[in-house]
Order: structure tokens, then sequence, then C-alpha cells
């Protein structure tokens, strides 16, 4: 069988410009995964005015609600506040005014899964509000004022509630404020880093810590950047994989970048952190500073097209190998990188027909010669007259009508190949008792009956391409093909060392 060599390829991929930067976020298992952050002052908000604020990525639903909590500081005695979701994708913000009812706002099932959204709730001391992705969704008319919790502040979770109020998903840029941020305010800040932090902002978490998915079982705090030390402890963290770790979190605006670079490379760039970058873009690498915001320099990356210095077309009859061992069994183009000495790569493009193979296998009944391949071209040909061709002998069977040394030329395409060489003695031929062979119904797609002159035989069924897929006796002329796969089968009987075939249809 003809085989066919050349030089390696590699898939060239078209890349287009994306910018890209994502700080961390923490993914908590909904489960027991919790971040305690004390009790400090600075939380212990009371009065008419509070905003917490929250990007979240929830993965599952809890049944309630109150179950799944983002941001939670609730007291038995009834003070506090808190940020929660469920129920199916609502947002719920409530806040304590002491013993008696909850002040509490829900909205619709506004909130979708395995998204990054925006949640935020504010109070006035006139009014509840409770926003998405900086636009306003529910309000709620109170005139209360809020009551200190005792508890300490939670995130992922209920500190009265251990292990049963437990967030599912991922959560970002976490916001406590003393003062009712507008709506304007919300949607304005919602996409920024905070670089400077007002005063009236008590606890911020940009969890930007750990490695994304990485392994970070010593990175178990959660740094509050408002410098009112409300320091975050981690429990029952993996810390380890994609999920109940520090993961990628929300995209936002970095905060401060003091230089960008202009990058022009060939195929990747290794950036300073180690990242290995592949496609044109806008990325940051992080400078860490003592501030709440790290200092970020940018790298303009680009990457200059191939030069397509050749276009080879060729073709194979199975599979096409390469020098270098690549193997292609489907026609298509490719493209291989040819390295050079200076500047970027080369690239040569190769446009493959793989056809697909033939089957060269015959065999024989009697004086006759059946090809397996029933789909190729045939042409017969003596082997002892030198191969040559005889005329007009181009059907899928031959009957030989002299003694001598027979082989069929296949070929499909560009494929061809010559089968092995029988020898037909006439005179050693014995009648075949098995006589007028016939399968019906064919097609057929459960049962075939056999009708012939038989005594004792044996039926095997082939594949098209020769694999023996059934053998057993032929007890009542009745064969059971509906385990089959629809296509075409060659059907073998033996009795008496004496063999027929015949073909059916399986549908």
């Amino acid at each position: 069988m003809k085989k066919l060599y050349t030089f390696s390829i590699i898939l060239f991929f078209l890349l287009i410009s994306t910018i890209n930067f994502s700080q961390n976020s923490l993914s908590f298992d909904g489960t027991n995964d919790q971040v305690d952050c004390g009790n400090n002052t600075s939380v212990q908000i009371t009065g008419t005015a509070l905003t917490l604020e929250a990007w979240i990525y929830p993965t599952s639903w809890k049944s309630q609600v109150w179950q799944a909590n983002i941001i939670n500081r609730e007291s038995l005695s009834g003070g506090g506040y808190m940020l929660r979701c469920g129920d199916g994708g609502k947002l719920n913000f409530n806040i304590g005014s002491g013993p008696g009812p909850w002040n509490e706002i829900s909205s619709a099932n506004i909130l979708t899964l395995n998204t990054w959204q925006h949640v935020a709730g504010t109070y006035d001391g006139t009014w509840m509000r409770i926003y998405v992705n900086g636009v306003i969704v529910d309000s709620l008319a109170k005139t209360i004022s809020i009551v200190n919790s005792t508890s300490n502040l939670g995130i992922g979770y209920a500190p009265i509630y251990v292990g049963s109020r437990n967030f599912p998903g991922k959560i970002d840029e976490v916001r406590i404020w003393n003062v009712t941020r507008t709506s304007a305010e919300i949607a304005a800040n919602m996409n920024n880093e905070l670089c400077v932090i007002p005063s009236s902002i008590k606890a911020y978490y940009t969890f930007n810590q750990g490695i994304a998915s990485g392994t970070n079982t010593t990175t178990t705090t959660l740094t509050d950047l408002s410098g009112n030390g409300n320091t975050g402890t981690l429990t029952n963290f993996a810390l380890s994989g994609a999920a109940s770790n520090w993961t990628t979190g929300q995209s936002l605006t970095p905060g401060s970048v003091v230089s960008s670079n202009n990058v022009s490379a060939c195929g990747s760039y290794i950036m300073p952190d180690g990242r290995i970058i592949t496609t044109p873009g806008t990325y940051y690498d992080t400078l860490s500073s003592s501030g709440p915001c790290d200092s970020l320099v940018g790298y303009i990356i680009t990457f200059p097209p191939a030069i397509i210095s050749n276009t080879i077309s060729d073709t194979s009859c199975t599979t096409y190998t390469t020098a270098m061992g690549t193997v292609i069994s489907t026609s298509g183009t490719y493209y291989d990188t040819v390295s050079t000495s200076g500047g970027c790569d080369t690239v040569v493009r190769y446009i493959i027909d793989v056809s697909g193979a033939v089957n060269d296998s015959i065999y024989r009944t009697g004086g006759r010669l059946d090809s397996w391949d029933a789909f190729a071209n045939h042409q017969w040909v003596r082997c002892d007259s030198n191969y040559a061709l005889i005329p007009g002998e181009t059907s899928r069977f031959y009957i030989a009508t002299q003694t001598g040394d027979y082989a069929v030329i296949v070929s499909r395409g560009s494929c061809i190949d010559t089968s092995d060489c029988v020898n037909i003695s006439l005179t050693s031929i014995e009648s075949n008792p098995i006589q007028n062979l016939e399968v019906f119904p064919n097609p057929s797609s459960s049962l075939i009956q056999v009708v012939g002159e038989f005594n004792q035989a044996i039926y095997k069924i082939y594949s098209i391409n020769g694999q023996l897929i059934d053998k057993s006796s032929l007890t009542n002329s009745s064969i059971n093909i509906s385990g089959l796969e629809n296509g075409v089968y060659f059907l073998e009987i033996e009795d008496k060392n004496q063999r027929r075939f015949t073909k059916f249809v399986k549908q």
C-alpha cells in the first residue's frame, strides 16, 4: 500500500484581541466553608444608615432565601444586618431593630446561577432598597433604627447558625458602609476597586489573595483593606483546586496602572508572574504594595501574523504520517510552523485528502472468487501471466474458466492495493452440495431465513471489512440479527467442508 511522508504540521490559530484582568475571589462549598471577620466596633453599625455590597457567583440555590448568607451579622436578640439569596434566585436584605419581627425585603427571582452579578442593600431611615448590577429591583418603606448585634461578622455563612446557612458559590469585593450609598454611587463604583478608602467604609475585602485554583493551604486569612482590622479567618476550606479555594474573581477596573509596555511576540509570551499568554490583548502584572490597591504594570501584547511560505497538497489512503511522527487521519487543511533563525517562524500550509483504505481480501467458493470490498473498483488479473489484466473482468467477483493463479486490484480514488494470489484448480473442484442458497427477507431488521440444501451447517457473519461478527450452528434456518448495527454484512454457510457466501443488509 502506498505510504506518504512529509514535514510536520501543527495547527495555527488566528488570534483575536481581548482585555484580561481578573482579581481573585473565594469559592464556598455551601456546606461548611466560612469566613469569620470578628466583632470589631467598626462593624457594629446602628442607627439609620447602612449599605452592604458584594459580587456573587452562585452555583446552586438553597430552598429558602435566608439559607445562603453573603454578609451576615445577625443576633438572636433581633439586631444586626444580613444580605442573602436563595429560593430560585431571590435577593434578600434584612436589618434588625431589636426584639420583634425582622425588617426584610426580597426581590423576585432575578439572580442567575453561574454568573457574576453585583448585589447591594441600603437603608436610609425611611426606605430599604435592594440592587442587582447597579439597578434598584425593589424597595420597602421602613422607619426603624438598626440595633447592634453581639454576633461576629460572617462572610459566606451565618455565625449564629454554623453549618446550616452557608453560601454555595463565589464571593468577591465585599463592602460594608455606615452611610447610605445612592443608586448613582453604587452603579458608578461597583466595577472599580477602591484605591482611596473613605472613612464611611467600615470593612472592605477585595479577596485578591492566594493563587487562583492553586495550592493555598497557608493563605487562611482575608484582608480587610478599610484599615479597621476586620481580618477574616478562613475555616473548613480545602484551599486546593477549583472549589472551596481562592479562585478567579470578577473582572474589575484596575486601580492604579503605573506603566504600560508594548510587546510583540511570536506564538506566546511569558508574563513576569509566569502566565503564558497566547492571545493578543492587554494584560496586567500586579506589584504588591502596602496600600489598599496594588500597583499594576500593563502589557499590550501583539502577535504578528505568521507568513505562509508554501502550500502543499497531497493525498493518503488511510493516514498521513509526517516526518516528525504526526499522524493525520481526517481530510482538511493543516499548518506547520517552521522555525527560523530570527524573527517569527514561517508557516507551511498542507491540504490533505485522506480518502480511506481499500480492503484487498478475497474469498473463494469453488471456481468463484469474491472481493470483500463492496464499494471499491475492481480489476481481476492473472498472477501466473505477469499480472496481466483479464479483459472485461471489473466486477466484484470473478468465475475462473481455466486453472491458474488469480488476484484482484482494488482501488478507490488514489488508494490502490492488490490481493494475494489464489490458485484455482478446476480439476479439484468438487460439486458444491450447498445449493440454491438464499436469504430473506433482505433487508431485515431482526430475523433472516436461510434457504438452501444443506445438512449440519455452521454460519458465520462478517462485517464489510471482513471482521468476524458472529458464528454458530444453523439449527433451524433462522438467524437473529437484531443485535447488529445497521449496514451491509456477508453470510458464510459451511457444510461438509464446503462454503457458500451471500450478502444481506441489516436495517
